[in-house]
């Protein structure tokens, strides 16, 4: 008779147990549902900014330029200096994401 109900009562935990992982499991996936349906709509907003930049050409400004400018401009480093200032801007902004890490800003 114990051991029916031992036996009984560890197969009612596992029951409990199943239930409880269950459900973890479905709270996980919704968790993962909604991040990716942030993604995705990141991305939508991102693919609409493309069409706006769209009449932006900043190369034919580049290269309408005076070659004498562009001669002082390529002596003095403009073009490294530039991208250092845009990575290091990109940094700033990509540790801005990081959650408690905001660095002094």
């Amino acid at each position: 008779m114990l051991d029916w109900l031992a036996e009984t009562w560890n197969d009612f935990q596992e029951f409990l147990y199943s239930i409880v992982l269950t459900i973890q499991s479905i709270f996980k996936d919704m968790g993962i549902f909604f991040f990716e349906s942030f993604l995705d709509i990141s991305l939508l907003a991102i693919n609409g900014l493309d069409s706006f930049f769209a009449g932006l050409d900043i190369a034919s400004h580049i290269n309408s330029l005076p070659p004498e400018v562009s001669y002082y401009a390529s002596a003095l480093g403009l073009s490294q200096a530039m991208s250092m200032i845009i990575v290091s801007i990109t940094i700033r902004m990509l540790l801005q994401l990081i959650p408690f890490v905001r660095l002094g800003s």
